[in-house]
């Protein structure tokens, strides 16, 4: 198998330089993806995706606004948003007899773009006639690709590609991969006040998982865990449950090791972001936010 040692955290891709000179994004992009799980973790089944890319540059759109025109400086957007959705109808194409992986569907749109293989190993041969960004100076290409439909009561299910490249932009230095549950409204009994312990109120929960390459898109099994956690939960503090939810999924992990260790041995990182919007009255709502490493816990 292709060695993924230059899978890193999300943090560390994305934010581990200075500002970019120049920025494309597209956002939203509506499509449906074939081969999912949906809400309840039935698949193969279509869902709507919304996928966002963006691309972030080492150079200025110098000769774009001299010429005020579409030139090598710049990418278009329409063309960019035409090639991802024609790479995830060649994506889907090739894997019409299995499930799709939105971690790979990431990976193959990358590859699509910029002609740069080889993170992983991948059965899927389709590329181009021409690589839409072989020429663009890329600092940094992120991919996100989201099912609003693949959750019961979230948001919306996504996946985070992120991808660093070279000076010269021929390869990937490093690159990240996270998945998120987001905005999962649950309501608990929690905090400190005695008119808090007498019903229950709604949290707004949302769990990130760093580390997510490759892994099986078991969407319904952990969004499952962290509802049922939260629901049967009575803490005072938003600390003290965002702490019992992040150990409740270390303990989804820790009986499947297949599921925890990537290759080269990395593990996931949890983040839980838990918003309480009811309890500040003259604020939308407090919130807290921490990360657990799974590999704390495995030692």
């Amino acid at each position: 198998m292709t060695s993924l040692i230059c899978l890193e955290s999300t943090w560390k891709v994305k934010y581990s330089k200075d500002e970019p000179h120049s920025i494309i994004r597209v956002v939203n992009l509506q499509t449906t993806l074939d081969r999912v799980s949906d809400a309840w973790g039935r698949y193969p089944n279509s869902q709507p995706a919304l996928i966002s890319c963006s691309l972030h540059l080492r150079k200025p759109f110098a000769l774009a606004i001299e010429e005020d025109a579409v030139s090598d400086s710049t990418v278009h957007y329409g063309t960019l948003s035409k090639s991802i959705l024609e790479a995830c109808g060649r994506f889907s194409d090739a894997y019409s007899n299995c499930t799709i992986m939105l971690s790979r569907l990431i990976h193959f749109i990358q590859r699509w773009l910029t002609g740069i293989g080889g993170l992983i190993d991948e059965p899927c041969n389709a590329v181009p006639s021409d690589f839409l960004l072989k020429s663009t100076p890329l600092e940094l290409l992120t991919l996100e690709i989201m099912l609003p439909k693949a959750s019961l009561l979230g948001s919306g299910i996504k996946v985070e590609g992120a991808f660093r490249y070279n000076k010269n932009g021929s390869k990937v230095k490093m690159f990240s991969m996270m998945g998120e549950f987001s905005d999962l409204r649950i309501p608990t009994l929690i905090g400190v006040n005695p008119n808090e312990r007498l019903a229950k109120q709604m949290l707004i929960v949302t769990v990130q998982i760093d580390y997510f390459n490759l892994h099986p898109d078991i969407f319904n099994e952990l969004e499952q865990t962290i509802i049922k956690t939260v629901e049967q939960s009575s803490f005072q503090t938003l600390e003290a449950l965002a702490s019992h939810v992040a150990n409740s999924l270390v303990k989804f992990y820790l009986p499947i090791p297949d599921w925890i260790i990537d290759a080269e041995g990395l593990v996931p990182k949890i983040r839980v972001k838990l918003s309480k919007p009811i309890a500040v009255t003259l604020a939308d709502f407090p919130s807290v936010e921490m990360m657990i490493d799974v590999e704390d816990k495995m030692t």
